[in-house]
Parts: C-alpha cells; sequence; structure tokens
C-alpha cells in the first residue's frame, strides 16, 4: 500500500482543498489516504496537484490493532 506524506511534518495527507487557485493539501498525524497500487497513488497526486519538493509517495503497511472493549458490562438483549 501507498500514502501521500508531507516531506517537512512528516503528516498524511488526508485531502485538497480546491477553493484555492493552487490547492491546498489537508495532512493529519491520524488520517491517511491509501493506494494499493503506486500508479493510482502517482495518479492523484498529480490531480491533487502536489509539489514535489513538499510531498512525497510512501510505502505503507496497515496492521489490525486488536480493540478493548470498554461495554463489557453492558448487556444488549
Amino acid at each position: 500500500m501507498y500514502a501521500i506524506r508531507a516531506k517537512k511534518s512528516k503528516k498524511w495527507v488526508y485531502g485538497t482543498d480546491y477553493r484555492y487557485p493552487r490547492p491546498h493539501q489537508r495532512t493529519s498525524k491520524n488520517e491517511a489516504l491509501l493506494y494499493s497500487i503506486l500508479s493510482l497513488a502517482e495518479l492523484d497526486f498529480k490531480k491533487r496537484r502536489c509539489s514535489n519538493k513538499l510531498y512525497e509517495i510512501v510505502p505503507v503497511k496497515l496492521e489490525e490493532i486488536p480493540e478493548k472493549r470498554y461495554h463489557n458490562s453492558i448487556r444488549l438483549k
């Protein structure tokens, strides 16, 4: 899998704001757009008009984290 990341801040791109003449990338430490194929990531990188100086496409690994159950005391009938 692949994701687009800001080089300087290491934050992930999760969207693009097209309200400006030059689109602004929305970034976050907790959210990211994921691509299963590198060519799709490259296509979206160009579509979003990401700067090669500011952003990069990086390989990522998606892992499931075991969920803690906080609602054990609540029983649904």
